[in-house]
């Protein structure tokens, strides 16, 4: 009997992550959205309920997973090479990203100017939206509560002082550097001593994926309750107001989209088609969740399963490069910089663009463990850096934060996912795919 139940409910999952059935319920999502219908509101409670089911083993499963991706990679004896390989694309992409989040912008700018009556109406949104925003909580987002007042700075805020806070304060980032610091003790003790808890790890991770695997039956619920609401907030009026960040933003992250399906369809010698419907779920749960750290388990399960990218590497770096990594929040940064410059009138140079970029960068880091309108603060580093306003830049963000919100985690989800396949297939791993570009999945 048990046997059944769980064939019935392996089935059952494997039907549910169908493309046809994600893509039905992000369609969904976004009718829903659009009619704005009175009922939507009801949804968000349902939503919230299922990021929380998703959150319930990740860092659990953080904890298990990195310690035994370090441990198998200190075993292979290649973790020097691993890391060289890993390092060498996250750096290419890096410049790959930038590249685009500054040319895109700039070409369409360039394009359409900016004519008084676009200005006037960005000053009557700005004027609405900042009566609802609180500018001295967004500048300090600290302020919101005494605790985080006199929160760490600095290097300090990457410490783990106590796993035990971070894990109850889902501190990710902390969980992370706690969690291969821990990885790399349990190699070195194995190695002193012969014993080890890597089995009990082990079977920790499997918990952890039987566990997400009865919450995936109710992706396409959660899909559409996370994502109809959220539509719903915001309408094309503001996007015709605000037609030359949305052109730019919109193109920009297109083509980020492209090149990771791209990079993944040439290296892995696979249909562009077949790497896009495998990718859906992970893409699909990032968009709907809008939470990088969620996807981390049904990112790994695609990649080593469908994809067959070697274990070792995406056990690696997944995880870390799903928790540091913000590709998206990088290319935001870029293009809201250009945007308000554009509006403003101020030009950049050459070296000014290479600027925005790399303060784009740095400044994506200070995101990390936090979401929200908090995660907009950090952008002021950039802008004022060029002496470009932030109390006008982010009423306008605010606005647009539930669309752009959705796009940068789906980013940051694509872009991180091609860098282990480029480590992987091109410097001397080979891999071989189950499936050739003749044999797509049955619909």
């Amino acid at each position: 009997m048990r046997d059944t139940s769980e064939l019935s409910l392996a089935n059952l999952s494997q039907f549910i992550a169908r493309p046809s059935i994600t893509i039905g319920a992000v369609v969904l999502g976004l009718w829903l959205g659009i009619m704005r219908f009175p009922f939507l509101k009801y949804l968000e409670p349902v939503g919230e309920f299922y990021i929380s089911l998703l959150q319930i083993c990740v860092l659990p499963f953080l904890l298990a997973t990195i310690p035994l991706a370090v441990r198998s990679t200190f075993a292979s004896g290649t973790a020097g090479k691993v890391l060289g390989r890993l390092a060498i694309w996250l750096t290419t992409t890096l410049v790959v990203v930038m590249l685009i989040a500054v040319l895109v912008p700039t070409v369409i700018f360039n394009n359409m100017p900016l004519d008084q009556s676009t200005t006037n109406r960005i000053g009557v949104l700005f004027g609405v939206s900042a009566n609802g925003v609180d500018i001295e909580l967004a500048l300090n987002p600290q302020l919101s509560t005494v605790a985080l007042a006199t929160r760490e700075v600095g290097l300090l805020s990457l410490v783990p002082t106590n796993i035990f806070s971070a894990l109850s304060s889902n501190e990710s980032l902390k969980v992370v550097i706690f969690a291969l610091f821990f990885g790399v003790g349990m190699v070195t003790s194995e190695r002193r001593s012969g014993s080890s808890i890597f089995n009990a790890l082990k079977h920790i991770q499997a918990v952890c994926i039987l566990i997400f695997d009865w919450f995936n039956v109710f992706t396409p619920i959660g899909i559409v309750a996370l994502m109809a609401p959220q539509i719903a907030l915001i309408g094309p009026d503001v996007y015709a107001v605000l037609a030359p960040f949305a052109y730019s933003y919109l193109a920009a992250s297109a083509f980020l989209l492209a090149m990771p399906l791209l990079v993944v369809s040439i290296v892995l010698q696979l249909d562009p088609r077949i790497v896009l419907a495998k990718l859906l779920k992970p893409l699909a749960l990032a968009a709907a969740t809008r939470n990088s750290l969620v996807c981390i388990p049904t990112t790994l399960e695609t990649m080593k399963e469908e994809l067959h990218v070697p274990n070792e590497i995406c056990e690696l770096y997944i995880p870390i490069g799903f928790t540091t990594m913000r590709f998206g929040t990088m290319a935001l940064f870029v293009i809201a910089t250009l945007f308000i410059g554009y509006v403003l009138g101020r030009t950049f140079s050459a070296l000014e663009l290479v600027l925005v970029a790399a303060l784009s960068i740095l400044s994506s880091f200070a995101t990390l463990g936090v979401s929200g309108l908090a995660a907009l603060a950090p952008m002021a580093v950039v802008l004022r850096a060029f002496g470009l306003s932030y109390e006008l830049a982010l009423p306008l963000m605010v606005i647009v934060d539930p669309i752009t919100n959705i796009v940068r985690t789906v980013v940051n989800v694509a872009l991180n996912c091609h860098i282990p396949v480029l480590a992987s297939g091109w410097e001397g791993t080979a891999i071989t795919p189950a499936i050739t570009p003749a044999a797509a999945p049955a619909e």
